[in-house]
């Protein structure tokens, strides 16, 4: 009988491990099932289906002429301010005059935030006119419209605060290059001996325009977006159409097929926006799904970036510069095989090619030139004519597989730069960047919209379940899970903590004076106006800080709180238990006795947290506050003190906590002194 009862808990024990270790390879195996997959749809190239081009054995194949070819370049987010980096000004003033006049452009792209539009305190958002003027006069001075054609188009940044397109504050019709024109979708149609190539635009500005920080997503309307689909329609007419706007589809609140059946017709979409992540995610760039190459540009605001693209026979090429870097290269033959474009570029021209081709541009003579492949020299490149240099190759000496071409250019300053790349003549190509996919695959508002509302899901769950389990069984000796029941069972605070979780999904955040003289209510859908509705979705992302930063620590913080306040009571009861007992015969207290078994068993029933959740406590109390807190600066500082004052979301919640704080620390205190830890 022993025996048999020594063997029961080992039996239990071994059932728990193996449904512990059952447990963890199901996690592992789906996670790694999740990682694959993952990794599969950013990186994998999408195979696309489609037959080859049926100009790829035509001639002319690129050759030792200066033919077929014409180059333009893209500049993005320059951010003109009246307050901060004054360098930056400088800097573009310098690019107009020197780069615009060494690279001689066939056009330039310049793709939205042209001014920045802050205020002196970095928080606030307006149009400066002095900002736009500068912009203009750093044009004029340049003469940029007499050496090329400058197409600028408006970004979120010249549109905070702009009640509308005809609106006297919507400085951008005044002093932008574009103009009136530049209001909506549009194209540009550059005809050449050999060819004519679209660029259209992608207009998704919101109109009106938010003051900040609630127009960082873009919304392709209806009208634009028909006039998208109207414009590639006729692609066929063109060599190439070159898509173009501020944000990048990843940022675009439009109806997805469409907007990809539209831009697949096209061989690129270039943008900016998105500042390359700060900087932390350079050169992202990916191939959509549809076969469209997105190019996201750095921004020139702080990190000075410009990108040099080229059609050679009809072949794209692309190189991204740091402003001051000469020589400029850009190998236009062959090409990246990284972006190879299988349903619109010629590609087997480059199979038949007679040279290798690229750009050079510098202030200065080139001096030398040297051309290697997979680290063999092939010797130095002849100078055609402008920036063309070319050198004999045999393509028949890669035709598999990928290889490497790395070109390196010396100028008569002394100045040297290389650039290099991998590339295939059959159509192989590497795996894509991780990062720079998942930035431009993936639909970022959806995905916000989605990790918000799980959160609210699991939250509200979480507090039913919680409070459920406190009116089944309220005696739990667990500290964490015994804290969060407490706070369950606690009508005023479980009350509160569902509402203002619960809130920002169904109610008015604030009202304020959305763009200019446009009064109207922002909620988690967008702004409702008198007479409009912008379906601004920048809420989704402040709804999951909120959720991370200020729901789930001011929740902990209560029941960590709370709990303490219960362990303190219960020690209190224990001590008055000690202090009134009185002495037997013995000089024994059978009333001590009973107190010590008591606090004993209290102590047992209602372990201190300790040190550790009290630091946890404050560190939860801390980031809450912070975060509204901070939320209320912004509100005031973006917004004014009217929406501050009507603003349930923020001003309100952060009022309340304050009550709900107060009483804590004041009322319960003293309530559980006299009475212990009520519900």
């Amino acid at each position: 009988m022993t025996l048999l009862l020594n063997k029961t808990p080992n039996r239990t024990m071994a059932k728990v491990l193996g449904l512990c270790t059952l447990l963890l390879i199901l996690t592992v195996s789906l996670l790694s099932w999740l990682w694959a997959r993952t990794m599969d749809h950013y990186s994998v190239p999408t195979p696309l289906d489609v037959p080859p081009h049926p100009l790829g054995d035509v001639a002319p194949f690129p050759g030792d002429k200066f033919d077929n070819l014409f180059w333009f370049i893209q500049i993005s987010d320059v951010h003109i301010s009246r307050f901060r980096d004054p360098q930056r000004t400088t800097d573009f003033k310098q690019f107009c005059n020197e780069n615009i006049g060494v690279i001689k452009p066939t056009l330039v792209l310049v793709t939205g935030d042209l001014t920045d539009a802050k205020t002196k305190d970095n928080l606030g958002s307006r149009q400066y006119e002095v900002e736009w003027q500068t912009y203009r006069n750093t044009l004029d001075h340049a003469h940029v419209t007499e050496k090329t054609i400058w197409i600028d188009v408006r970004g979120n940044h010249d549109a905070f605060g702009v009640p509308g397109a005809d609106h006297q504050f919507n400085y951008y019709r005044k002093y932008s290059v574009r103009g009136s024109g530049g209001d909506g979708t549009f194209r540009y149609q550059h005809k050449l001996p050999f060819g004519t190539y679209s660029f259209v635009s992608v207009y998704a500005i919101l109109n009106p325009g938010p003051k900040r920080p609630f127009n960082f997503f873009g919304i392709l309307d209806e009208s634009n977006l028909q006039k998208l689909e109207d414009f590639t329609k006729d692609e066929k007419l063109s060599n190439h159409t070159v898509f173009f706007g501020h944000y990048p589809t990843s940022t675009i609140i439009a109806p997805h097929t469409r907007l990809s059946n539209a831009l697949q017709n096209g061989v690129t979409y270039l943008c900016g926006h998105l500042h390359s992540f700060g900087g932390m995610v350079p050169h992202m760039n990916a191939v959509q799904k549809n076969g469209v190459v997105e190019l996201e540009l750095e921004d020139w605001k702080e990190n000075r970036m410009y990108r040099v693209m080229a059609f050679d026979h009809d072949l794209l090429s692309f190189v991204d510069v740091k402003f001051g870097t000469w020589p400029v290269i850009l190998i236009t033959n062959p090409k990246r095989a990284r972006f190879l474009s299988l349903r619109h570029e010629p590609l087997r021209k480059m199979v038949h090619s007679t040279h290798i081709r690229f750009l050079v541009h510098s202030p200065d003579t080139i001096a030398s030139t040297t051309v290697k492949i997979d680290g063999v020299v092939l010797g130095s490149a002849v100078h055609v004519r402008g920036p063309l240099f070319v050198i004999p190759w045999d393509p028949s000496e890669y035709p598999a597989g990928l290889h490497s071409i790395k070109v390196t250019a010396m100028d008569a300053a002394g100045r040297i730069h290389s650039e290099g790349y991998q590339f295939s003549l059959d159509g192989s190509r590497p795996p894509q960047w991780l990062m720079p996919s998942f930035f431009l695959l993936t639909d970022i508002p959806f995905i916000f919209w989605i990790l918000y509302i799980c959160a609210v899901v699991v939250f509200v769950l979480a507090l039913l379940s919680l409070r459920w389990m406190a009116l089944k069984n309220g005696h739990y000796r667990s500290g964490l899970l015994r804290s969060l029941i407490g706070l369950a069972s606690n009508q005023t605070y479980f009350y509160w903590l569902l509402i203002i979780g619960l809130y920002p999904l169904i109610g008015p955040w604030f009202v304020c004076a959305v763009s200019g003289e446009s009064f109207g209510i922002y909620t988690f859908y967008g702004f409702f106006l008198r007479e409009d509705f912008i379906g601004e979705t920048f809420s989704y992302v402040i709804c999951v800080l909120n959720m991370i930063l200020f729901q789930g620590p001011i929740t902990l913080y209560f029941a960590l709180q709370l709990d303490r306040i219960q362990h303190s009571a219960s020690n209190h009861t224990t001590r008055n238990h000690t202090t009134n007992s009185t002495p037997t015969r013995n000089g024994k207290s059978s009333s001590i006795q009973n107190g010590s078994t008591s606090r004993m068993t209290s102590q047992r029933q209602v372990q201190s947290l300790g040190l550790f959740w009290s630091a946890v406590a404050y560190t939860c109390l801390f980031s809450a506050l912070n975060w509204m807190t901070w939320e209320c600066i912004n509100l005031y500082y973006c917004y004014g003190a009217v929406a501050l004052l009507l603003a349930p979301k923020s001003t309100w919640t952060l009022a309340v906590v304050l009550v709900l704080l107060y009483r804590l620390h004041w009322v319960e205190m003293r309530q559980v002194k006299a009475n212990g830890f009520t519900s």
